[in-house]
């Protein structure tokens, strides 16, 4: 069995709403790892703080911005 027939063998036997979130990750992964050849040379000359919301993640985390030293380093929650 080829790699590519094992994921899709594992992705069928999850729940649709595990499956949308392996969809998002496939996603992520493409566009982050594999980026096309035109932002791929957009890239080298980006500016990161210009462009900073671009890189932003949807963590699911309502309050992460407030208790980032809770989720990063353990420190109690103020």
């Amino acid at each position: 069995m080829t790699i590519q027939q094992q994921l899709i063998k594992e992705i069928e036997g999850l729940p649709l709403e595990a499956q949308k979130k392996v969809l998002k990750l496939m996603h992520f992964v493409k566009e982050e790892f594999f980026p096309p050849q035109e932002k791929r040379a957009m890239a080298k000359g980006a500016n990161a703080l210009a462009d900073i919301d671009k890189f932003a993640i949807e963590t699911g985390i309502p309050d992460l911005s407030v208790q980032h030293d809770h989720y990063l380093y353990g420190a109690p929650k103020r």
